[in-house]
């Protein structure tokens, strides 16, 4: 999904591009009174004289790196970093300045700010580079893909993805695919999940992801969610886990020293990172192979465009062989992290709060015919199972925020901020202020439906759980596409009832994952 999703932890792990303290300051102090523009846009909407604008270095901030070392690991460190923000936002106000270890940036919890971010971003939108990403593949001499890319060559990739993958079109050739795969885990559920002694179901929802981007991407059918399961299979989702799991080990040492002494998080993120590669290659080279052999299951749609998208990405002549692997390997590892924890979220949402579910249920009853498939006119109508998955990213973003390296000068929450800033925008706190969402902490779908006049209207930067402007999550239809049709299957055949003993609770995993597996009740709707 939501394949870029870009987290909180891209501003932990590197330095940025212009450091927000020390021997910068000087330069920070002399482009804040050298602005050539005598006005700019305040992140209250309104324009402003530039002279009346505090400088740079009156933002807020914790002065001492051990008092800002004390009240983050207070609140849990890593895993529990949501706590810290919330701390930092109620002391410090919308925009602060991070500022220990390797963690060195802006960060604003505003949606006039967030916009202003986004209109600042430049041409080539950057943000701070994963340098143990990046490093892994240069040692093992792979390319880098869209989402590592920078400037001009992040550009070209993203030219020939943006076809297949967001235009509502191409995305809406692949539904019957993904309603194969969707239907293959309502079996899955109906065969083993709706027994009393088997309702952990993360296993198989982290499958039922590789199994619809696999089936997208390459036009094949792994089986993922048959009662036999390909091993090979299985070491990519592992590996997906433990990538993440050894990023977020990273961020506690210098990266420098991690890969000088060759510490176990180093070692671990190179081995699960080729693991990636490699089994992604295989299938590649499968799909090559399949198409010499004249299988055209996966060829040209009536439309004229290929069904499957590697065929495509190769007949473009934009991207080398190791380009297009490199895409391959970065659409499935974040569809299999990202698009699987959206969905283990949004089903605890409906099993404990029964009155969407069931107002969810006689939505999709009334516009899908029973025993029909669910089609693209279908979903165009569903308009409650889409306001259900939006709200279930407003409440928990698997990517609770993401980073943006500013081209130009722009005025924050009243300061002035120069170009080459990192500056993260944090979604997660704006999608839980009571200033900005009526009962923010209430699972309240009718709050994004038009018709729902007594709901105030949603500020549309205060929750964007796929990022925003050009550089936005490149996955993020496909995502849609997959959640929609999974979700409105499980309602359609079952009543969800909670078997944990109270809802999921955050957890930072490099994204926002639930503290404990997803256990669910299934009772067969009659």
């Amino acid at each position: 999904m939501a394949t870029q999703t870009v987290s909180l932890l891209n501003s932990i792990q590197n330095f940025p591009v212009r450091q927000c303290t020390g021997v910068f300051f000087n330069r920070h102090r002399q482009l804040s009174v050298s602005v050539k523009r005598p006005h700019d846009v305040d992140s209250d909407g309104q324009t402003s004289d530039i002279n009346n604008v505090k400088p740079f270095e009156d933002i807020p901030g914790s002065k001492s790196k051990l008092t800002t070392y004390t009240d983050f690991f207070r609140h849990g460190g890593l895993s529990r970093i949501d706590k810290y923000f919330l701390t930092r936002r109620q002391t410090l106000g919308p925009i602060w300045r991070e500022n220990f270890g390797i963690f060195n940036s802006i960060v604003v919890a505003d949606p006039v700010a967030a916009e202003a971010v986004t209109r600042a971003e430049g041409k080539h939108p950057r943000r701070q580079p994963m340098e143990p990403w990046v490093l892994c593949r240069k040692l093992e001499r792979y390319s880098v893909g869209v989402f590592l890319a920078e400037g001009e060559e992040w550009q070209r990739h993203r030219t020939v993805l943006n076809k297949p993958l967001l235009r509502p079109k191409e995305v809406a050739s692949h539904t019957s695919t993904v309603n194969d795969v969707a239907d293959d885990l309502v079996a899955k559920i109906r065969r083993v999940h709706a027994k009393p002694d088997q309702t952990m179901l993360n296993d198989d929802v982290y499958r039922w992801s590789m199994e619809g981007i696999v089936a997208i991407l390459f036009g094949r059918r792994l089986g993922l969610l048959c009662d036999t399961v390909d091993p090979r299979s299985e070491e990519f989702i592992q590996a997906v886990k433990d990538f993440f799991n050894y990023t977020e080990s990273l961020v506690k040492l210098p990266l420098k020293l991690q890969v000088q002494l060759n510490l176990p998080a180093w070692k671990g993120l190179r081995r699960a990172g080729k693991t990636l590669i490699d089994i992604t290659e295989f299938h590649v080279r499968e799909t090559i192979a399949s198409k010499g052999k004249g299988d055209s299951s996966s060829d040209a749609t009536g439309d004229g465009h290929s069904r499957e998208i590697l065929s495509y990405l190769f007949s473009t002549g934009k991207l080398s062989y190791g380009e297009v692997l490199a895409d391959a390997t970065e659409l499935c590892s974040a569809a299999v992290d990202t698009t699987s924890n959206t969905m283990i979220w949004t089903l605890d949402l409906l099993a404990w709060n029964t009155d969407v579910q069931q107002k969810l249920y006689q939505e999709i009853s009334s516009v899908v015919p029973k025993g029909q498939e669910i089609t693209k006119e279908h979903l165009r109508n569903l308009r409650y199972l889409k306001a259900v998955v939006r709200e279930s990213m407003r409440l928990h973003p698997v990517a609770p925020g993401f980073s943006r390296i500013l081209a130009s000068d722009v005025v924050l929450c009243g300061y002035h901020v120069p170009a080459e800033t990192v500056v993260v925008v944090h979604t997660g706190l704006m999608s839980r202020d009571p200033e900005l969402f009526e009962d923010p902490d209430k699972f309240l779908p009718e709050r994004w439906m038009r018709s729902e006049q007594q709901i105030p209207r949603v500020n549309q930067y205060a929750a964007q759980p796929f990022a925003m402007g050009p550089r936005q999550c490149i996955g993020r239809r496909l995502a849609e596409l997959e959640m929609y049709l999974g979700i409105a299957k499980i309602i359609q055949n079952f009543v969800l009832e909670p078997d944990n003993d109270q809802p999921l609770q955050p957890r930072l995993r490099f994204i926002l994952v639930g503290d404990k597996p997803l256990s669910l009740k299934f009772h067969e709707r009659v």
